[in-house]
């Protein structure tokens, strides 16, 4: 199951998981029609869309507003409300399901970390930003949209369900690279060649 599935990146992992013959449901707040099942949902509230996660067996958690934007006010709190809701209702869905999925993997973002063109950033070695001393004040709104995602989402009762929190940066092509923030310990892993975007 893929909330915020009809972006970009959603389009991509389904198509990819359904040419592989698995089952994939969408559910977004403007349903786009494809070759797997596809529910709408508001991003806030319980509803039907409930029913589709009953037995998944992964939950792919894409939802949020695109970050395309001018960072005024309204943009931000949208930028920030459009992660941190869906991903609130989410684990209360998951907290009531019989079978609940066995992954939830859900989006967050690699700005979490300093820029840096000296090395590599990871979970276990990267350094959070915010602090370098010639980054825009602005900069930090993305760190901290980053740690209250996060939050939201590792503190979400989930039991059974290993949780991943996917960082990643934008995504312009069809080879994807993710790093992964798992509970409990962290694991560095990339996922590429996910499948051709339409």
């Amino acid at each position: 199951m893929i909330p915020g599935g009809s972006g970009h990146l959603g389009q991509i992992l389904a198509q990819h998981f359904h040419s592989r013959g698995h089952g994939v449901t969408v559910i977004a707040r403007t349903p786009v029609g494809g070759p797997w099942r596809v529910a709408a949902w508001n991003g806030h509230g319980l509803d039907r869309w409930v029913n589709e996660l009953e037995g998944a067996d992964v939950l792919i958690n894409l939802a949020g507003r695109s970050v395309d934007c001018r960072y005024i006010g309204v943009h931000k709190r949208e930028i920030l409300d459009s992660r941190i809701l869906p991903t609130r209702v989410l684990g209360q869905a998951i907290g009531g399901l019989k079978t609940p999925p066995k992954l939830w993997m859900n989006a967050s973002t690699a700005t979490i970390y300093r820029h840096a063109l000296d090395r590599e950033m990871d979970e276990e070695t990267g350094e959070y930003g915010r602090c370098e001393p010639d980054a825009p004040r602005a900069w930090g709104f993305s760190v901290d949209v980053a740690e209250q995602w996060e939050e939201e989402f590792f503190q979400a009762k989930a039991p059974g369900t290993r949780k991943v929190a996917l960082r990643s940066a934008m995504v312009n092509h069809t080879s994807v690279c993710i790093s992964a923030a798992t509970s409990g310990r962290r694991r560095r892993w990339r996922y590429v060649g996910c499948g051709r975007s339409s």
